[in-house]
């Protein structure tokens, strides 16, 4: 174990530890998911108070002995307050930090997750974008990084292209569209309609403050039903879409 480093993180989970301390799970770009006692944080007056909560994003001095890392500094960036504020906001941000949590391994680089969580963060607390379409937004290009990003322009069974009129039909196990003629009565299918697929591909191509296809096509239900299928952790999205 190093003796000590200096990271990025973002609070995924806490866990309160004897009377004034905290066990802090964090997302870092450069170690994936670190596990940090925060000693003393939850005294009223503790310069680590702000950054042992739920969202805080900063840079984490972290120090390494008798078989763990303890917090010993932290730079507060952001702490996301407005999603503390608004359950709506807050169900969505800890339906996404859940996702990251799962997917997130020890000492394995997550830049890509890192900085899309921080981006979702970023939207879900400050934008006025529906919460549905960041979450779906999120769930895409979770997808897309993760190396399972789906595919949206030709059936998966036959190669057929799909038109932009046509109706359309999701293989989950599969990862991608599927045609009438190859749809099977017992195939796991999930109905897509025509624009949910282009808000999808513009998604992915533009991102989600770039694309001008409407926010309530993006579906989102399918993207959580399609990333829970190939987590090993079940996460639950209900009545979230």
């Amino acid at each position: 174990m190093m003796a000590s480093m200096v990271t990025q993180g973002i609070v995924l989970r806490y866990a309160d530890y004897r009377e004034h301390d905290r066990m802090l799970t964090l997302l870092s770009p450069q170690h994936g998911r670190i596990e940090a006692l925060c000693r003393g944080c939850k005294r009223p007056q503790s310069p680590l108070l702000a950054c042992s909560e739920y969202f805080s994003f900063g840079e984490y001095v972290l120090y390494g002995g008798k078989g763990r890392l303890t917090v010993t500094g932290c730079n507060l960036t952001e702490s996301f307050y407005p999603l503390r504020e608004d359950y709506d906001k807050l169900k969505y941000a800890a339906y996404i930090l859940s996702i990251a949590e799962a997917a997130a391994q020890p000492g394995e680089r997550a830049v890509e997750l890192f900085t899309l969580l921080a981006r979702s963060l970023f939207r879900l607390a400050y934008s006025e974008r529906d919460r549905q379409a960041v979450t779906a937004a999120f769930l895409l290009h979770f997808a897309a990084v993760s190396g399972y990003r789906p595919r949206l322009s030709h059936c998966v069974k036959c190669g057929k292209r799909m038109e932009d009129h046509e109706i359309r039909l999701m293989d989950i196990e599969e990862g991608g569209l599927i045609c009438e003629k190859c749809y099977q009565p017992l195939s796991p299918v999930k109905p897509l309609t025509p624009e949910g697929a282009q808000w999808m591909r513009s998604v992915l191509e533009e991102g989600i403050d770039k694309t001008d296809r409407p926010d309530v096509h993006a579906p989102g239900l399918l993207l959580a039903d399609y990333i829970e299928s190939r987590m090993e952790k079940p996460i639950r999205h209900k009545n979230l879409f």
